[in-house]
């Protein structure tokens, strides 16, 4: 509570300070969990993309309109497998080298809002992409996936901004977890489409991602801007509206306000001595090191095989297409429930602590999946079915959700 700065009246009624206190608390955990979890329909549609990658190349029909016939079956190359599900992440890298520069020209709102038309515009040319015509679907893919880095870079740094600092490892948290879901659901729309027998067993997941855009660009009118960015273009009243308004006026505006201004200043002062170099020199080389490792350690871990790939896996390891569909469903259902539990758990045993931890344990379970895979029988597709739901639960508690906690808090100011 002290790190919230409250005005409390004297004159309580029937209340002790402590309850008003507790009720304020909840009265701004409410308002800012809404606004983070409306910003975070971003960070959903990053974890459908990255899903609905894999989870049609268990869709027959997608294998007939893009791939070729082997051994009389349809597949897909593997050239275009690894293209498909890697394009995206290369839009969002380009995505995340320009956000910062889009966020301070046009807000945290504007980059939303931008993203919504990009993504709609990408998934109109994913959806009517005739067969065998990867290059297009390809295209629409890299599109996308520049929508979707700036939706999850926005995410993660207008949560960071508009939430009290006890909050703040939950609500940037909480930006893994709506991916999370966001695979949960491409993983639903697949097991419920991907048996059809025409090319809508893939178009309608792909027309799936249109709702989410359109839901935000209805909301955005409503959500607040972030005060550090109002504050940045000098519009000081506005920035004191809206902190008035997340702290259900109960905040010292003129305190907060101040704070921004000083850790402006600070940074404004320190940018005219500032290069990117800098990034790589002194302590700043070991934070931009432990920053950029948090997600590389997240790839290596093996979660585009245990998530991107796992319902076609399952089909691979001699699972029939409807129980595939079943375990993919499953496979993100726990993963769920994984960034649930992070979400008390992040802050009562450290960020470190559970990353590493994390690490160990996926490591072991990807080594019980190989092992138990060399038995060719169905007790062993099941046990690697079994450790591939427990492996995404230890990804989720431990390393899926502290990669965004830990790069947000580790950087300087400067």
């Amino acid at each position: 509570m002290d790190l919230l700065p409250f005005k409390l009246s004297e004159h309580t009624g029937v209340l002790s300070v402590g309850a008003c206190e507790f009720i304020i608390f909840i009265w701004i955990l409410e308002i800012v969990l809404l606004m983070n979890m409306f910003i975070c329909i971003g960070g959903l549609l990053w974890g459908y993309d990255a899903q609905i990658s894999g989870g049609t190349l268990s869709v027959p029909y997608f294998r007939r309109d893009f791939g070729g016939v082997y051994n009389d079956q349809f597949v897909l190359p593997a050239r275009w497998q690894s293209a498909l599900n890697s394009v995206s992440s290369i839009g969002g890298m380009f995505a995340g080298l320009s956000i910062g520069w889009v966020a301070d020209l046009i807000g945290r709102r504007g980059s939303v809002g931008c993203a919504c038309l990009i993504s709609i515009s990408a998934v109109f040319i994913q959806f009517f992409t005739p067969s065998h015509v990867n290059g297009m679907l390809l295209a629409g893919k890299l599109i996308n996936g520049f929508a979707l880095g700036m939706f999850v870079s926005t995410a993660s740094s207008y949560c960071s901004e508009i939430s009290p600092l006890a909050l703040r490892g939950i609500t940037t948290g909480s930006v893994n977890l709506w991916i999370v879901i966001g695979q949960f659901l491409s993983n639903c729309v697949i097991e419920g489409t991907g048996k059809r027998t025409d090319s809508y067993a893939y178009r309608i997941p792909f027309a799936v991602q249109w709702l989410f855009p359109l839901i935000l660009l209805i909301g955005l009118p409503f959500a607040p801007e972030s005060p550090w960015y109002l504050v940045r273009r000098g519009r000081v009243d506005a920035a004191r509206r809206v902190i008035d308004r997340l702290g259900g006026g109960n905040v010292d505006v003129e305190l907060m306000v101040n704070q921004i201004q000083e850790t402006i200043a600070l940074e404004d002062r320190d940018k005219a001595s500032t290069t990117y170099l800098d990034c790589f020199r002194g302590t700043n080389r070991q934070r931009t090191i432990i920053a950029s490792m948090v997600f590389v350690l997240q790839q290596l871990s093996g979660v585009i095989f245990a998530l991107g790939f796992s319902s076609y896996f399952f089909q691979l390891a001699g699972f029939s297409d409807s129980n595939s569909f079943r375990l993919g469903v499953g496979v993100t259902a726990i993963g769920v429930v994984g960034n649930l539990v992070a979400l008390f758990t992040v802050n009562q045993f450290g960020r470190r602590g559970l990353f590493f931890w994390g690490m160990i344990a996926c490591s072991v379970v990807n080594l019980l999946v190989a092992f138990s895979s060399l038995a060719p029988t169905s007790s062993g597709r099941w046990a690697s079915a079994s450790f591939t739901i427990i492996y995404n639960f230890c990804y989720q508690i431990g390393i899926g959700p502290l990669g965004y906690i830990i790069f947000a808090e580790v950087s300087s100011a400067k």
